[in-house]
């Protein structure tokens, strides 16, 4: 007969499941201390061993995918992507955490689409959060878990990304920002204007990839995996010149005792820009340096190679 029951210490149960499957008892952990979700589990695992006795595919639920696809495929992407998909799991799961993976489809995403809209979150956020998604099914789809993926057959025409912005920050409102941060930060800042480095190659920056000789940084861990080279300027040299290193000579940008880096830059700079009253986002600092780069230059293709862009159309 199946069952629910508490195995564990006082104040440290868990429950666990039990039953008969062709002569033989299954137990299984249930994971959890409470009695409902217990039974749910069973109840799950009861319907499974059903279809598969029918000769059919056995059910896989939206936490089995996850539990899956956090510990076979999330460690094999970078850490700033396995951050991101993190991220939109947080909303992911509370919407459909309780169905089966075949139980998800186009409607559901629709509703959850309306629901992120009304919470204020923009085009490019869902997006973000429906690639997560159809990553997991697309390893479910290769694992046979299920057979197509829901995501991709959703349509995404009408989940609409801000226009391009068409105006940078100006000189004076980077100096505003300087003027507002904490003088290491302010240097980070500023270097990002007069380099176009992404804030997280900024940000990891070490002193052994900076050359005072050659003028010039040298980007191994890039967003694209292609390392590359960024030529510094005049501006660009003096504040890596005046930038004051720490004892272990690690991190160009630091702060604390230990010389840590800087995490979560972004959201400083949020800060500090609301501070100033610069209405500009970091990233915005590297577009402000692309902007220039082409007035001063007219370079397309030295602009592509210095941002990292895999194709010019990205640079335009």
């Amino acid at each position: 007969m199946a069952s629910v029951y508490k195995r564990g210490r006082s104040g440290k149960e868990t429950y666990w499941v039990r039953f008969q499957w062709q002569g033989r008892e299954v137990r299984r952990s249930a994971r959890t201390s409470s009695k409902a979700v217990a039974q749910q589990y069973l109840a799950h695992l009861l319907e499974q061993h059903r279809r598969i006795g029918r000769g059919g595919r056995p059910r896989c639920s939206y936490g089995d995918a996850l539990d899956r696809f956090g510990s076979e495929y999330l460690p094999t992407l970078k850490p700033s992507t396995q951050a991101r998909y993190r991220e939109s799991f947080k909303h992911l799961t509370p919407r459909f955490g309780s169905f089966f993976l075949d139980e998800i489809n186009k409607s559901m995403l629709g509703e959850f689409v309306t629901t992120r809209k009304e919470e204020g979150v923009t085009g490019a956020t869902i997006r973000r959060d429906l690639a997560t998604l159809s990553s997991m099914f697309s390893c479910a789809v290769a694992w046979d878990l299920i057979e197509l993926n829901p995501v991709r057959q959703f349509s995404k025409k009408h989940i609409r990304e801000a226009p391009p912005r068409t105006s940078y920050p100006c000189e004076e409102e980077v100096e505003r920002l300087v003027a507002h941060a904490p003088p290491m930060i302010g240097l980070l800042i500023r270097l990002l204007a007069q380099t176009g480095m992404r804030q997280e190659e900024a940000c990891s920056l070490e002193w052994k990839q900076v050359s005072i000789e050659r003028r010039e940084i040298r980007l191994w861990k890039t967003k694209t995996s292609s390392p590359r080279t960024i030529p510094l300027s005049d501006d660009a040299l003096g504040t890596i010149v005046g930038t004051p290193q720490h004892r272990d000579r690690r991190y160009v940008f630091w702060h604390g005792e230990e010389g840590q880096r800087y995490t979560h830059f972004a959201s400083r700079f949020a800060v500090i820009a609301k501070r100033a009253k610069v209405p500009w986002r970091c990233h915005d600092l590297r577009h402000r340096f692309a902007s220039v780069f082409l007035q001063e230059t007219g370079d397309l293709a030295a602009l592509q190679a210095i941002l990292g862009h895999r194709h010019i159309a990205m640079t335009l």
